[in-house]
């Protein structure tokens, strides 16, 4: 079996300016997919075409009495923002407005998307759909969705024999 030599691909070298850097964006763009499918199989978003705007990334996180998500979503009005609660399945979905487009500009990158994004997730436990709340500061979102009560660990105390 022969052997390549692997190279960094952040090692540029040579080529024709415009035709190498779009290739590597290209490469860079399609290695950022791979990398997010591998970290969460199930999220679907990880495989959004350039330009759409894929699922928000989020943290979820689970205490005794309450599951926690935060979900960044910069440059996102609340107004649109929509949760939904579905079972044991928490969705976020919404839009995010352009401004306006300035005109008389010759752009050298646009790296910023919008549009609507959805991303939906399995929480690890039931919740009561009634008590949840949700609060948007600095870009980020975060959802607190309560247990049910009969979902919350019971500590059993071990006695000697």
């Amino acid at each position: 079996m022969n052997m390549v030599p692997w190279r960094d691909k952040r090692e540029r070298t040579g080529g024709i300016a415009g035709i190498d850097t779009a290739l590597s964006r290209f490469r860079d763009e399609v290695d950022g997919w791979f990398e997010r499918f591998f970290r969460d199989p199930g999220d679907l978003s990880a495989l959004s075409l350039p330009g759409s705007a894929g699922g928000p990334r989020m943290d979820l996180a689970e205490s005794d009495d309450a599951i926690t998500v935060k979900a960044e979503l910069p440059g996102v009005d609340p107004k649109d923002i929509e949760i939904s609660v579905t079972g044991n399945r928490l969705t976020l979905r919404g839009e995010k407005k352009q401004d306006r487009e300035e005109r008389g500009r010759d752009y050298h990158y646009v790296e910023r998307q919008y549009g609507g994004f959805h991303r939906s997730i399995q929480l690890p436990t039931s919740v009561d759909s009634t008590k949840v709340s949700a609060e948007y500061k600095n870009g980020i979102v975060t959802v607190t969705l309560a247990k049910n009560p009969g979902a919350k660990a019971k500590r059993i105390p071990v006695r000697n024999a």
